[in-house]
């Protein structure tokens, strides 16, 4: 080795045994600025930082004094120390991913939408087929007028299903009734069982309900509709007859007179509910548009005013509050 090649080797050799040095500064200078970060780690972290600086000169230096300043500026949200308590598959279960199944808006604008796809309003039909009510009766009905076949198909399969199910059991009901009608000429006979004048009364009360379910539905026509109504009236006059103060059929038979425009004896129906539903306010809103009807707004704001119970309805508290300030 010539002096040259020697001189090369010496100066190599002091340019890493600074280098090294001042890693080993630079490590222990970072280790003491994170230690509450690294507190567990210290070791490690001095051990990563130096051999960092070693294998990257000069660069490693300004790298780590970024990732210094990083690590003492950043801010990490914080962790739950006590989860021993919490099973999280249990949880994961127990909160499934919920996803719309229709998308955005409501049925009646999907099964209105003549681009929307086929098996997407079959899908609305059936989940409403399984929760029938009036306003979902009403959607069925209208997809009767749909271009699409199978549409029109299953909605009028829907609807014949519930008509013909409300009819079956009308005709059960009935030829029940009239089995137990030839002994209750006189109701209040004393030759009549306790047991067998309810039974009378019960399959009255349920003609009644039943009856009612094909007017409520809109499952008969305006000739077929008078006939049905007529029908609730008798069966239901005939619980009233028995059971003066039974909350459902004077409500239900009140609704019959005011659809009739028969006021006097739908307050009377109305009114004896009122007195016996514990104030549930449930009735309120018809005797109160039974007072509007005949143009008595005195009764109609008095009456709405003093229902508290109204006060708790989302639907009607804005009427309320209209006729309270009015």
């Amino acid at each position: 080795m010539n002096f040259e090649e020697y001189w090369i080797f010496d100066s190599l050799f002091v340019f890493y045994a600074v280098h090294a040095v001042v890693s080993a500064l630079i490590a222990f200078i970072a280790s003491f600025f994170l230690l509450k970060r690294f507190e567990d780690n210290k070791h490690l972290f001095i051990g990563f930082v130096f051999l960092f600086n070693i294998a990257m000169p000069g660069v490693g230096y300004l790298f780590t004094i970024w990732v210094i300043y990083y690590l003492l500026s950043v801010q990490y949200d914080k962790l739950l120390n006590n989860v021993s308590y919490i099973n999280m598959i249990e949880f994961e279960t127990e909160f499934p991913e919920i996803q719309r199944i229709f998308g955005e808006g409501s049925m009646s604008d999907l099964l209105s939408n003549g681009l929307a796809p086929t098996s997407l309003k079959m899908k609305a039909l059936v989940s409403m087929a399984d929760n029938i009510t009036q306003k979902n009766l009403s959607l069925i009905k209208n997809s009767l007028s749909d271009k699409d076949d199978e549409i029109r198909l299953y909605s009028f399969a829907i609807i014949d299903k519930i008509e013909r199910g409300i009819n079956k059991s009308i005709h059960q009901k009935l030829n029940s009734f009239q089995e137990n009608s030839e002994n209750m000429s006189n109701i209040d006979s004393k030759d009549i069982t306790e047991k067998e004048r309810e039974e009378y009364i019960k399959l009255a009360e349920e003609l009644t309900y039943l009856y009612w379910d094909m007017v409520y539905f809109e499952l008969s026509d305006e000739d077929l509709k008078k006939y049905i109504l007529q029908e609730v009236k008798r069966y239901a006059k005939i619980v009233l007859n028995a059971h003066l103060n039974h909350i459902g059929i004077n409500v239900l038979l009140g609704k019959v007179y005011l659809m009739e425009k028969e006021y006097e004896n739908a307050s009377t129906c109305f009114a004896v509910a009122i007195e016996n539903e514990n104030e549930t306010g449930f009735t309120h809103p018809y005797l109160a548009e039974i007072f509007f009807n005949q143009k008595n707004y005195r009764s109609t704001k008095s009456l709405l005013s003093n229902a508290k119970i109204l006060q708790m309805n989302g639907t009607l508290y804005p009427v309320v509050e209209q006729w309270k300030s009015a």
